[in-house]
């Protein structure tokens, strides 16, 4: 049995590592609508809305929305991811590929790699459609902060 003054010590030395943690964050919202101004100078570009959920813990997770000209429909893709400080080096469930999600003052830079990122679409049976996102149009998006309910899944 601790002596009552070693105890209320490991008690307070034990609160105080808890509250320099905080509460674990559930998720960081992320998302972008591109006007059409910017779709007519990028007329190669197939995304005009994305939105980026990261897992900001130890067991971190991505989930990536788009909707591509002429689709109204949410097209998805998620995997893990492994974080280490404001950079999150991502794994796309099956074959999905890889993409880094980068914090900084404003909000994420989302870098896909030369072979793209393959994203799906279920239909009313569950049965996914698959499509890829790729070429140089589609490399690096930037997006900023968002509301929660901006990255629920729709549809």
């Amino acid at each position: 049995m601790f002596p009552k003054g070693r105890f209320v010590g490991v008690f307070a030395v034990m609160a105080g590592l808890v509250a320099m943690v905080g509460p674990a964050k559930a998720s960081l919202c992320y998302a972008r609508d591109y006007d059409t101004a910017h779709l007519v100078k990028h007329v190669d570009q197939r995304v005009t809305r994305i939105t980026v959920r990261l897992l900001a813990d130890n067991g971190s997770g991505i989930g990536v929305g788009l909707w591509f000209r002429g689709d109204k429909r949410q097209w998805w893709a998620g995997g893990g991811c492994r974080q280490q400080g404001a950079v999150f080096t991502c794994t796309l469930d099956g074959d999905g590929g890889k993409l880094t999600a980068t914090q900084n003052a404003k909000g994420i830079r989302l870098d896909v790699p030369a072979a793209g990122m393959q994203v799906e679409h279920p239909d009313a049976q569950g049965n996914a459609s698959f499509q890829a996102v790729d070429g140089p149009e589609h490399r690096v998006f930037l997006l900023w902060p968002a509301p929660e309910a901006a990255c629920e899944p729709q549809n």
